[in-house]
């Protein structure tokens, strides 16, 4: 799906809707916006070339790593990590069959594999005609909107061209939605939609009335946002090391304020796991309905040259450590603005 949304980063919320239905009907959906990075790093990823390391051997063959993968947990939240895992073991098994090679052969080869999945398409995918510039897809719809309203320092003809781009996305299928009032560009091709035998009409249906639902917004952090270092400056022993080893993707987490203004993420029995980072801007005229783990990655001191934060410990250091990344739901709701309402404030 393709919308009119100019170059600002907020007009991506003009597809806040059409995530929401998504969601709401169990579709799988996804932004281009949104950072797709960290397969490498995933607790899931981490966890099977560590077992790969712990081997005696040196070679692996598929076999082997199907039957360890066979072990995983199938059915949980976080299940459809591994099911990630099984992905690429069987698009190996493509390359190289049941053939037994050097274990750094397949590590290379999953590490190759986990930069091309960062733009592998997993659900209908959302994005600005900006943004779809140079891609191209086997079937696209373009949205309707203010396909009419020109940028800063752009020239009349710039909506008509950027409306060219979207159009020309797609290899196979392309929908253009319309509105009642009239689409100026898709109105001035030859022709017509209405006239024109080179345009498949479909007639409007009317349509429910918009579901709650739709006022929602789901935000997806990146690593930008989050505080990557929370839990390594807690020394090993620490609470917050036991909680982070016990959630997994789908668990809800609660977010909360300090009383200096900082963003801390806490589980269930409310336990600080994580926060977020300066850079976190929470949304105003909205307040927070729900907030779930998207996935647990893993962060080595070799990640972070010098860390020196306040509590960190040598021991820590040598160790590794696990922070969540997350999303959450918010709705609209004008009474809570100037206030946090869906958050708790810690004392």
């Amino acid at each position: 799906m393709i919308a009119p949304a100019r170059k600002a980063p907020g007009n991506w919320r003009s597809l806040d809707p059409l995530r929401s239905y998504c969601e709401l009907q169990g579709m799988p959906v996804q932004q281009a916006d949104e950072d797709r990075s960290g397969f490498w790093t995933l607790r899931e990823t981490q966890a099977m070339i560590g077992w790969l390391r712990t081997r005696d051997s040196a070679l692996i063959d598929l076999p082997t790593i199907r039957q360890w993968l066979a072990l995983q947990p199938e059915g949980r939240p976080d299940a459809h990590w591994w099911s990630y895992l099984r992905e690429a073991v069987a698009e190996y098994a493509l390359d190289v069959g049941d053939a037994e090679l050097p274990l750094d052969h397949f590590l290379d080869w999953l590490a190759e594999w986990s930069r091309e999945a960062r733009r592998r398409q997993t659900g209908l995918l959302l994005l600005t005609a900006h943004r779809a510039k140079g891609l191209e897809f086997d079937h696209v719809a373009v949205l309707d909107g203010d396909w009419l309203r020109s940028g800063a320092n752009e020239d009349a003809d710039a909506t008509r061209r950027l409306y060219y781009v979207a159009m020309t996305r797609t290899r196979k299928t392309l929908a253009l939605a319309r509105f009642d009032r009239g689409q100026a560009w898709l109105d001035a091709l030859p022709g017509g939609p209405s006239d024109s035998p080179a345009f498949l009409r479909r007639h409007a249906t009317p349509l429910p009335t918009p579901p709650p639902e739709l006022a929602r917004r789901h935000r997806r952090l990146g690593w930008r946002q989050i505080d990557l270092d929370f839990a390594a400056r807690h020394p090993p022993g620490h609470a917050i090391h036991r909680a982070l080893a016990a959630l997994t993707a789908g668990n809800r987490i609660a977010l909360r304020q300090t009383s200096t203004g900082g963003w801390r993420l806490c589980d269930a029995q409310g336990i600080d796991v994580g926060a977020l980072s300066q850079h976190f801007e929470p949304e105003t005229h909205m307040h927070g309905i729900e907030a779930r783990v998207a996935a647990i990655h893993v962060r080595r001191p070799r990640d972070v040259a010098g860390h020196t934060g306040p509590g960190s410990t040598r021991k820590a250091n040598r160790g590794r450590w696990w922070f969540p990344s997350w999303c959450m739901r918010r709705v609209a709701d004008e009474a809570s603005a100037g206030r946090s309402s869906g958050h708790r404030q810690a004392p």
